[in-house]
């Protein structure tokens, strides 16, 4: 009788155990899968409003790039645009009081965002920036991402050259705003003169108009200025001229083609074989050298001593978004970043793809 008891004791100390142990296994599974997934990280891409067509593909190429990496799912990417400079240090200081980005790439509408971008670094926010690069910060940033600026001026600068520009021949620039970005064409071009024979002197008397904010119509209306402003000989003399940006070529060409200007300084420029030299990569600037521009400026052009366009693709923009990613990864990033140029003129334009609307016949 006692080794019967014995045997049901123990049985039913095994069910009891195995009934625990089935317990356990059970309820630790749920824990697992109840577990939360971790959020994506915020990355916030601000850049300009467009005001002209240059920065229009900068925001439309930053869209598609936000688009990809948010259906990817590691992160959230946002594009935020500002009106002016006020606008864009408002959006980044409210960034770093709310926390409400991860990461930030940023195109800044200018240098008075100085003090706004010490600010975002000393955040401990990572920061990348595009085009525009305030100097003051750079070392802290994830990495600065640009155009070769100064490429864009010594491309300009040797084709001059090429073209027979002596020291001391007559020069007019036509920069883009008070950014890095027009001192640092500027300074490309005038190295290279001075590489070649000119003096500083010659170099600091080379004349230049007020900042056109890379707008066609302030450039058009800049360059009439201009031509009422000089003389017929100044003006026959003036035979380079380096504008910072296609749409301020193009605000020259639709001048030149206007009846606003006294026709005597017209026939002087026109008859002067004035080389014209441009960037950024404006479709419609290429339409113009390939002469099937819709309103026709063959007449123009064919007055000119050359004509080109060196490249500066906003499409870079895509490269500064992936470069935030790159090290939100983890993976190793150059923190200068400089994306090389080229010259396009009317023997390699079909080579190369522009910008916005070709507006073409």
């Amino acid at each position: 009788m006692k080794k019967i008891l014995a045997l049901i004791l123990a049985l039913t100390l095994a069910l009891s155990l195995a009934a625990c142990g089935g317990a356990a296994t059970e309820s630790a599974a749920p824990a697992a899968s109840d577990a939360p997934a971790a959020a994506a990280k915020n990355l916030v891409i601000l850049v300009p409003n467009a005001d002209h067509g240059w920065t229009g593909a900068v925001m439309s190429y930053a869209q598609e790039k936000a688009e990809e990496i948010t259906a990817a799912g590691t992160y959230n990417a946002k594009v935020i645009t500002s009106t002016d400079p006020a606008n864009q240090i408002s959006q980044v200081e409210d960034i770093i009081s709310n926390k409400s980005a991860d990461a930030v790439v940023i195109l800044p509408q200018d240098n008075t965002l100085e003090a706004t971008m010490k600010k975002l670094a000393e955040s401990g926010i990572p920061f990348v920036m595009f085009d525009r690069v305030i100097d003051t910060v750079a070392s802290a940033a994830v990495a600065s991402v640009k155009g070769d600026n100064e490429g864009i001026g010594i491309a300009t600068a040797e084709r001059f050259i090429a073209n027979g520009m002596k020291p001391g021949d007559k020069i007019l620039i036509m920069p883009g705003d008070n950014s890095s970005v027009p001192e640092m064409r500027n300074k490309g071009f005038f190295d290279t003169l001075l590489a070649n024979g000119w003096t500083q002197e010659q170099v600091d008397a080379i004349k230049s108009t007020a900042y056109t904010g890379w707008s066609r119509s302030e450039g058009k209306k800049l360059f009439t200025e201009w031509l009422e402003t000089s003389t017929v000989d100044e003006i026959s003399a003036t035979k380079w001229i380096f504008t910072h940006d296609d749409e301020i070529a193009m605000g020259i060409l639709e001048a030149l083609k206007s009846s606003d200007i006294d026709q005597a300084k017209k026939d002087a420029f026109l008859n002067a074989g004035v080389n014209l030299g441009t960037s950024s990569g404006l479709n419609e600037m290429y339409s113009v050298l390939k002469g099937i521009h819709q309103k026709d400026y063959s007449a123009e052009v064919a007055k000119l001593g050359d004509l080109f366009s060196v490249t500066y693709d906003p499409g870079m923009i895509k490269i500064a978004i992936q470069d935030m990613v790159d090290h939100l990864d983890g993976k190793t990033v150059a923190q200068d970043h400089v994306v090389p140029v080229s010259v396009v003129d009317a023997t390699n334009v079909n080579d190369f793809q522009g910008f916005g609307d070709a507006v073409s016949k």
